[in-house]
């Protein structure tokens, strides 16, 4: 894996974990249309990392 590539592949485990991180938050102010949109965000990271990891694994 080029460092160009791990760099990427960083930034999107980031992505993941910051909506996850920002997702607790709007449900502990009970911000629920947010909190919904929060959660499809975190889930489209999920997968994109996933995605990634496992492209850029296989190289």
């Amino acid at each position: 894996m080029t460092k160009q590539e791990k760099t990427a592949l960083n930034m999107a485990k980031f992505i993941k974990d910051q909506s996850l991180l920002l997702l607790e938050k709007l449900n502990e102010l009970d911000m629920d249309t947010p909190a919904d949109m929060c959660e499809r965000l975190h889930e489209d990271a999920e997968t994109l990392w996933q995605v990634m990891r496992d492209k850029l694994g296989k190289e």
